[in-house]
């Protein structure tokens, strides 16, 4: 993908199981990324894997029910992907559990300035694997306005740093 993204310039901190439920115990959310969203990577993406005229035909879309082109929610969610490996920290993963309820509210355009923000919402330790827990999270992408574009919930087994 060609979009631009900022690299971190420290390695990021491997968060386990304690430090989840410490963010959830604050409040603290996450914050990380910005990826500028390209016409070019919108079209490509677009005729690649899902070719609609509001994908792949600048012209056609003008027309369609989004008034010029948007991202394929498919490019919106691997954006997310990226956003998400920007964050400041990475999970002790064992394992990733699945997603829910992800939601695309409002399109992505070219030249759209993408963010992350993540939300602790459980984190407890699993009964049959005491080395790790479970650990959900609501993730929102939202635009330079503030426009939520994607939001959807997590799940993953993280490793603990004790177990019980």
């Amino acid at each position: 993908m060609s979009g631009e993204t900022n690299a971190l310039a420290a390695a990021p901190e491997t968060w386990h199981l304690e430090d989840y439920a410490a963010a959830l115990a604050e409040g603290r959310r996450l914050e990380g990324g910005r990826y500028v969203v390209t016409e070019e990577e919108i079209l490509e993406f677009g005729r690649r894997f899902d070719p609609q005229p509001m994908h792949t035909d600048p012209v056609a879309a003008k027309e369609g029910p989004f008034g010029g082109l948007v991202a394929p929610g498919c490019l919106t969610f691997a954006i997310r992907n990226a956003l998400y490996n920007q964050l400041p920290v990475r999970a002790a993963l064992f394992a990733g559990l699945g997603l829910d309820q992800m939601l695309l509210p409002n399109p992505v355009r070219p030249g759209d300035v993408l963010g992350l923000e993540v939300e602790v919402l459980e984190a407890r330790r699993s009964k049959s694997r005491p080395e790790t827990g479970i650990v959900q999270t609501r993730q929102t992408v939202v635009n330079q306005e503030g426009e939520t574009v994607l939001s959807m919930e997590a799940r993953m087994i993280v490793r603990a740093r004790e177990a019980r």
